[in-house]
């Protein structure tokens, strides 16, 4: 059994120096600690957490501008314990996150479903946003400050991310469209010329564009369109090397080529001044370059 001053020590070191003066002359704090760790182990039993590490991520959970007491007497104990073992990568406790908050944030996306977006879509995204570490930033579950349920705020995320894909889905339709466009034959004469000219004058530009786009990417989709668009591998092949499945990798290969596309689309208006009229007809004249100098592009080092 630790000693008392070793748990308040703990605690106290995550805090800032305004904020430990006052939590250090809070009376019965000790006690406050302990049983507050002590709710999480009774709500999580099979869940691994040790209590350093549970009042560590307290600490830094806690408003600075408010009262003390009050602060600790408000927070939602068991499900702070919750998802700090799931930042910290415990299996049992993303099981349990599965098995009893998942589904209380299910309905409030159900709901949105007859706007096209699919509950298991929105929860699988949700899965890797907020329990897979990213660019060296620990999962988004750590975000998690207990001032409310979690269930409430798992809730809301799941609402964000489903009008995010809402969104994407527009955009995704959009590009779709514009592609469509795009295929259709150019009229003879003056347009035939317009194109031609402006395949030959701007191919460097494009390239250039895109190739800045690219580099732009979050390392993992620049990573998995290089290995799928250079290398060949299958959707499947990819999925085994990163442990998830080929539709989870058929969406970071579509959202990479869409981001590096939209990027492009932004970095030619930029660098040439373009009315939306001239990057329309600069994208026709252009199609197809995209999957002509990706190979190249990135085979180069980012």
């Amino acid at each position: 059994m630790r000693t008392q001053q070793s748990r308040s020590l703990v605690f106290l070191q995550q805090l800032g120096p305004g904020a430990r003066s006052g939590y250090a002359t809070l009376s019965g704090l000790e006690d406050v600690l302990a049983s507050l760790y002590a709710a999480g182990q009774q709500a999580w039993p099979g869940v691994s957490l040790s209590e350093d590490d549970f009042l560590r991520h307290l600490a830094g959970c806690l408003p600075t501008d408010e009262d003390p007491a009050r602060a600790l007497a408000s927070v939602h104990a068991a499900d702070l314990y919750l998802a700090c073992a799931c930042a910290r990568g415990d299996p049992t406790a993303h099981a349990a996150l599965e098995r009893h908050v998942f589904p209380k944030a299910a309905a409030s996306v159900a709901r949105l479903r007859e706007t096209g977006v699919e509950p298991a879509e929105v929860f699988q995204r949700l899965r890797e946003r907020l329990l897979v570490p990213e660019g060296g930033r620990p999962p988004r579950v750590a975000e998690y400050q207990g001032s409310g349920p979690l269930a409430a705020w798992l809730r809301a995320a799941a609402v964000r991310m489903a009008l995010n894909l809402q969104r994407t889905e527009r955009r995704r339709a959009h590009a779709e469209e514009e592609a469509e466009a795009l295929s259709l034959p150019a009229e003879a004469g003056t347009a035939d010329v317009e194109l031609d000219y402006l395949r030959r004058n701007h191919r460097e530009d494009f390239k250039a564009a895109l190739s800045e786009a690219l580099n732009a990417l979050p390392a993992r989709e620049r990573t998995v369109l290089r290995l799928h668009a250079v290398e060949g591998l299958s959707l499947e092949r990819i999925g085994t090397m990163y442990q998830t499945h080929k539709s989870t990798v058929s969406r970071w290969v579509s959202r990479a080529r869409e981001t590096a596309l939209e990027g492009t689309r932004q970095r030619l208006v930029e660098r040439l001044k373009l009315s939306s009229g001239e990057l329309h007809s600069l994208m026709r004249a252009l199609n197809g370059e995209l999957d002509l100098s990706l190979p190249s592009l990135l085979s180069k080092p980012g």
